[in-house]
């Protein structure tokens, strides 16, 4: 009987162990799950700053080169006309 009942005992330390395992468990995998959505959030936001950037940077190569090979003043007026027909685009595409 003795025995019975200690067997009994440590079946029942090792069933609670095992609650207290998955418990923590669970609460990594929930803290995990949580912290890639933060990375994943700013990932997004790191990929819109490089593409933002990569834009800035064609804009002024762009704007050196129509600068250096038609001037300042011809040259804001060259892009105003792109930047005009980019819109006309942009509008005619939506529709």
């Amino acid at each position: 009987m003795a025995n019975e009942q200690l067997l009994i005992s440590g079946i029942d330390y090792k069933i609670r162990r095992l609650i207290e395992v998955n418990e923590a468990l669970s609460d990594e995998n929930t803290r995990l799950k949580r912290r890639i959505t933060e990375l994943a959030d700013q990932v997004l936001k790191l990929s819109q700053r490089l593409q933002d950037r990569d834009n800035r940077a064609i804009k002024l190569s762009l704007a050196n080169a129509l600068e250096y090979k038609i001037g300042v003043e011809k040259g804001k007026e060259k892009l105003d006309e792109f930047i005009e027909e980019i819109d006309k685009c942009i509008s005619v595409l939506s529709e």
